[in-house]
């Protein structure tokens, strides 16, 4: 078997499509072929054609990934789920890690950091649902305990529970068991324990109650 040509395809210069005497084999990264050192008029067995076609299949693997990547942080585990549910072999899901562990582009704990702040900004949560929210992402028991700290419960509640008092205050004449009732069901659905819960709520409702007052005065 002799290669007879190598096209850059029209639509994608970083891919090139392979010819097998004469006839289209398959398609190509560039930079692969390059790699592999393939050149017009080479012979190749029947070997090496079939560690070309495995070379290409690991690299589209690898690029998947990449794509994956290219949105958000992901953790390990994420990563390995993506690439089973797109059909990659474990041969090569393992050798994918390989080249992204090299590049330093999947981290448990850089990915705990980037969903823990996001989850501090946007979406403040109880510790034990960040806990089980890395959990569900596959994180290891040891990375979740060393990145989640429940001593800052109460601050997140806080933050959590701003916006939906204020709209819950807004009301005309609710009273203190419907305000526990909605803001406390609404903190225990973001994952915070019933006395951190219990504390937040009162507070809230005590210091709309001061500035009232005060207002009045």
């Amino acid at each position: 078997m002799r290669i007879t040509s190598l096209q850059t395809q029209a639509n994608n210069p970083e891919r090139v499509n392979l010819f097998v005497d004469d006839r289209f084999l398959l398609g190509i990264n560039a930079l692969l072929a390059m790699q592999l050192d393939l050149r017009v008029g080479q012979e190749i067995s029947q070997e090496q054609l079939e560690q070309i076609q495995n070379s290409e299949a690991l690299q589209q693997s690898v690029d998947r990934a990449l794509n994956y990547l290219s949105f958000r942080p992901r953790s390990r585990q994420e990563v390995r789920n993506y690439l089973r549910r797109k059909g990659t072999p474990p041969e090569h899901i393992e050798a994918v890690f390989e080249r992204l562990d090299r590049m330093e582009l999947v981290n448990d704990r850089s990915f705990a950091s980037f969903w823990l702040e996001t989850r501090e900004h946007f979406s403040p949560k109880g510790a034990q649902a960040l806990k089980n929210e890395l959990r569900q992402k596959g994180l290891q028991r040891d990375i979740i305990d060393e990145m989640v700290d429940d001593t800052n419960d109460e601050e997140r509640a806080a933050r959590a529970a701003e916006k939906k008092a204020l709209a819950l205050l807004r009301q005309p004449d609710i009273d203190y068991a419907t305000f526990y009732r909605r803001l406390g069901g609404f903190l225990q659905r973001r994952g915070f324990n019933f006395e951190v819960t219990k504390r937040t709520v009162k507070r809230i409702w005590e210091e709309q109650r001061e500035e009232t007052i005060d207002d009045e005065e």
